[in-house]
């Protein structure tokens, strides 16, 4: 064999060993390759914590809607956490935000009050109002269906004794006020609720003044307003917003007499001038400030 032959022999056998060397190579990453892909991949352990389904700010009332269940990674979830299983939404209904709540974030005990916790009405309270307590019952608590963020107005309804004879009114006293808590709670079991006999509501100085008074002058009623508010008018005030107590856009303009909701009463009350059948008019008693006035009305036939 000469030796050009010999040298194109040893390339042939040097090329045909670095080919299967590199065929094999890529044949072990494939085969390594399609292990990994049929071996399935590690399940995350994870937890439902209670988080925010909106953007609850500082101050605001938790309501159920306000949060939900999502999943969460175990080794990521806190020890103030709310977890599925030991934790309700209604457990924490009428709970105020202490600090700020994103949407998405947990719910963890330490940035919630719950009512009874001790600083509850000192987070809940806006700056420069008060709390104060009225009593009510099923009927004048509307039954139970008033939760703590709910506006209210507060009726008065009192029987006037300098009339004769005594007459009874009613009068709106406080306009769009805010329920900051309600002794009410809900048994679990029975689905009953226990209602309340005492609402706390948020006021100005002054308007804890004229609910003191009411209290001793009359039986204090709840009327509960809407969730939407008119953009303009009156209604859309807030009262935590007013600075100025005079006049006063937080009181009432309405107010009903007895003679008002009984047609019996009406005519009891408003007898015709000159008595008879005639028809000299009506007389009605005004009262300015405790004063009576006896008024007569134009009349005719």
């Amino acid at each position: 064999m000469s030796a050009r032959a010999l040298i194109f022999v040893v390339i042939a056998l040097v090329m045909a060993g670095a080919t299967a060397m590199i065929a094999r190579n890529y044949l072990s990453s494939e085969r390594a390759q399609l292990s990994a892909q049929a071996k399935p991949a590690p399940q995350q352990v994870t937890k439902n914590v209670m988080v925010a389904a909106v953007d609850l700010p500082a101050g605001s009332f938790i309501k159920p809607e306000h949060v939900r269940w999502q999943a969460w990674p175990q080794e990521a979830v806190g020890e103030s956490y709310l977890l599925e299983g030991t934790a309700k939404p209604e457990d924490i209904v009428g709970a105020v935000v202490r600090r700020g709540i994103a949407a998405g974030e947990p719910v963890t005990n330490g940035r919630i009050v719950r009512p009874g916790d001790r600083g509850f009405l000192a987070a809940v309270l806006q700056p420069g109002m008060r709390a104060i307590s009225v009593s009510v019952n099923p009927t004048t608590g509307i039954a139970g269906l008033v939760f703590p963020g709910d506006r209210v107005d507060l009726l008065l309804t009192q029987t006037i004794p300098a009339s004769n004879p005594p007459r009874m009114a009613s009068e709106t006293v406080l306009e769009n006020v805010r329920v900051l808590a309600i002794d009410q709670v809900l048994n679990d079991q029975s689905g009953e609720p226990t209602l309340g006999k005492n609402t706390t509501i948020e006021v100005t100085p002054k308007q804890a003044e004229v609910v003191a008074v009411a209290s001793d002058l009359g039986k204090l009623s709840l009327s509960l307003r809407s969730l939407a508010r008119p953009a303009t008018g009156k209604d859309a005030l807030d009262p935590s917003e007013t600075v100025d107590e005079s006049p006063e856009p937080w009181r009432g303009e309405t107010y009903t007499w007895d003679s008002d909701a009984s047609r019996v009463l009406a005519s009891r009350h408003a007898p015709r001038a000159g008595g008879g059948g005639g028809g000299g008019g009506y007389k009605v008693v005004v009262f300015h400030g405790g004063k009576a006035e006896e008024v007569s009305l134009g009349g005719g036939q």
